[in-house]
């Protein structure tokens, strides 16, 4: 790269940053017990940072950010970091059968072709054959 163009691209990663630390906003780490460290990470941004002390994480935190907005530029970043999900995993309100109705209990059977054939070809072989079950 040269001289320009690397100044210019180090203004891009400047400017994206400014844009990046205005969105988070006061950047305000938290003690987590499980690593015994303090810690901030944002929503926006898929990069977080550690350290022992509260003033450590807020210092060290836009140089992890400008890292990682310097990577995303240059397309360094596999896809899986940024993927965004729909989030329909799992049970969603609304989906399934309606509560009240109810559907006749059946089993799976293996038939002869000719017989299967037989059974769809009308509805009332069906019944004849509930009726020859109930006897």
């Amino acid at each position: 790269m040269k001289k320009s163009q690397a100044t210019t691209f180090n203004q891009l990663v400047d400017h994206h940053l400014r844009i990046a630390l205005r969105d988070i906003g006061a950047i305000k780490p938290w003690f987590d017990e499980e690593v015994q460290e303090w810690v901030f990470e944002h929503h926006l941004y898929p990069e977080s940072c550690s350290g022992t002390t509260r003033k450590e994480v807020i210092k060290r935190y836009p140089l992890y950010l400008r890292q990682f907005i310097e990577q995303r530029l240059k397309g360094n970043l596999a896809p899986w970091v940024e993927k965004r999900t729909t989030g329909r995993g799992g049970r969603r309100a609304g989906a399934g059968r309606p509560k009240g109705t109810t559907k006749e209990p059946t089993k799976t059977v293996r038939l002869p072709l000719n017989i299967a054939s037989w059974i769809k070809s009308d509805p009332s072989h069906l019944e004849q054959l509930r009726h020859l079950a109930a006897n």
